[in-house]
């Protein structure tokens, strides 16, 4: 694993973007859709 370097300024800004995605509704109903597919197993047969 590689160490990256950046400048302060960027890095809040990630952060910053992290944060506002994680509130939005797409990122909800993908964690809800990892959720339910997790608890089923999925096989050849059933697509």
């Amino acid at each position: 694993m590689e160490t990256i370097v950046l400048p302060r300024d960027q890095f809040e800004q990630m952060k910053q973007e992290i944060n506002f995605l994680r509130n939005t509704i797409v990122y909800k109903r993908l964690l809800e859709f990892e959720k339910n597919i997790q608890e089923k197993r999925y096989f050849r047969k059933d697509l």
